[in-house]
């Protein structure tokens, strides 16, 4: 199952960017005698979530894209997001816009594909 919200999300929807997040962030600096000092952390938020529906494996109908420009418009809002086995909440992208971004399949017709860009919080 995948859902945001209370949204159930088809199954064919598409998590690209799902293995490509580092579990940890760090950082290296140099002291003035040239030694390294590392500072490192887990990454428990944070990461990006780009949700995509591709016009040959997806499409979007009209009352999900509706549903989803609502909770977009939503400022600095966490949803929750089941997907598949996993779960966590997230915020829509709005530092990389356009967050939510659908066009119609075909013009004037009713089924969408498009990006949803979320971040882990």
């Amino acid at each position: 199952m995948k859902k945001l919200g209370d949204l159930l999300l088809p199954d064919s929807l598409q998590w690209i960017d799902r293995y490509t997040h580092p579990p940890v962030t760090q950082t290296v600096v140099q002291t003035l005698a040239g030694t390294p000092v590392v500072f490192g952390s887990a990454q428990v938020g944070g990461w990006p979530l780009t949700l995509v529906a591709e016009a040959d494996v997806t499409w979007l109908d009209l009352t999900t894209v509706e549903s989803l420009m609502a909770m977009a418009s939503q400022a600095a809002t966490a949803f929750p997001l089941i997907w598949e086995n996993r779960s966590c909440s997230v915020l829509f992208r709005h530092q990389e816009p356009p967050a939510l971004q659908m066009k119609p399949l075909w013009p004037h017709h009713n089924q969408f594909i498009g990006t949803i860009k979320l971040m882990a919080c």
